[in-house]
């Protein structure tokens, strides 16, 4: 009995691919939902909330009061969670950007994401800056760009925890929903 192999090759995988994860290869929205701070209101001060701007689009509006320099024994971790179908049964979701000081954030990650908010936020962080100075950041429809997420991120609702905080336990929780549309669902 011999075993007859196929060839599959790669036009093959990335078809079963595409069948398999058809929106991971999709144009994608993105739109806020909710922002809310859960504490650490002596360490920063949220004062947002998310206005919808029209029927398919929602803007975060508002100012963030940081009231104390975090430096680099801040550590910053966001951590993701999906909800495939929005009802807010959510998993944890591999995609995370890992610990790291604030000062290290601000050099290394920050540069990736400061353009998509420096049009709708007034004196934000500054790439590099460190310690990161007490200030009032203003914040005026600043709207979510699809260019921010990785282009495999599936759609459903997604909540994202924000945590910034010392050893000692000194800092911030916010938790942050959003929502991934594929492209054209809103025609």
């Amino acid at each position: 009995m011999s075993v007859q192999r196929t060839k599959f090759g790669l036009a093959g995988i990335v078809l079963f691919t595409f069948l398999l994860y058809p929106n991971s290869l999709e144009a994608i929205e993105v739109m806020y939902e909710s922002f809310e701070q859960i504490n650490g209101t002596d360490t920063v001060e949220f004062r947002t909330r998310v206005r919808k701007v029209n029927r398919t689009t929602a803007a975060l509006d508002g100012e963030i009061d940081l009231k104390k320099p975090l430096t680099n024994d801040y550590k910053i971790k966001l951590d993701f969670f999906h909800s495939p179908i929005g009802n807010q049964q959510f998993n944890y979701y591999p995609m995370k950007i890992p610990p790291s000081g604030m000062c290290d954030f601000t050099k290394n990650t920050w540069p990736n994401y400061e353009q998509y908010y420096r049009s709708a936020v007034t004196n934000t962080i500054r790439v590099g800056e460190c310690p990161v100075e007490p200030r009032v950041a203003n914040i005026s429809n600043h709207l979510l760009v699809p260019q921010m997420f990785s282009d495999y991120a599936p759609t459903g609702l997604w909540k994202v925890h924000v945590v910034v905080q010392t050893e000692a336990g000194d800092g911030f929780f916010a938790i942050w929903h959003m929502k991934i549309y594929s492209d054209g669902h809103f025609g």
